[in-house]
C-alpha cells in the first residue's frame, strides 16, 4: 500500500505583536529546511495565517493527510475545544483530507528531557 503524503501544521496560539510571532516563523523555516514534507504555520488567533487559511492552500489532489502540531505546552480550552471542533469544519468542507490532531507538543518525552537538560545548564 502506498504511504499517504502529508502535510505537517505547526499550530501556535497567535499575538498581534510581531516579536512574538517571530520566533514561530523561524522555527517553522527550521523545520522546513529538515523535513521533506511541506510544512506550514498557522495561529489560533490573533494573526494569520489561520488555520482555516493553510488548509485552504493544501493541494488535496497531491496531499491527504493533514498532521497539526500544537505548539502548545498544554491542553487547554483550544486544544480541547476549539481545535477539534474547527477539524470537523474543515473535515467536512475538505472530505478528501484526513485531519489528525497530534497531543500538545510540551507533553512529549523528548520535550521532557530537553527541557531538563536546559535548565539544568542554567
Amino acid at each position: 500500500m502506498q504511504q499517504q503524503k502529508k502535510v505537517l501544521v505547526l499550530l501556535a496560539h497567535g499575538s498581534r505583536d510581531p516579536r512574538w510571532q517571530e520566533p514561530f516563523h523561524q522555527l517553522t523555516q527550521q523545520i522546513i529546511e529538515n523535513q521533506s514534507n511541506p510544512v506550514y504555520l498557522a495561529f489560533m488567533e490573533l494573526c494569520s495565517p489561520s488555520l482555516e487559511e493553510v488548509v485552504a492552500q493544501v493541494d488535496s489532489q497531491q496531499y491527504q493527510q493533514l498532521e497539526i502540531i500544537p505548539l502548545f505546552f498544554s491542553a487547554g480550552r483550544h486544544l480541547r475545544h476549539d481545535v477539534p471542533q474547527q477539524i470537523e469544519e474543515l473535515a467536512r468542507k475538505y472530505p478528501q483530507l484526513s485531519i489528525h490532531l497530534q497531543g500538545p507538543i510540551g507533553l512529549h518525552p523528548k520535550m521532557t528531557q530537553t527541557l531538563t537538560e536546559l535548565i539544568q545548564d542554567m
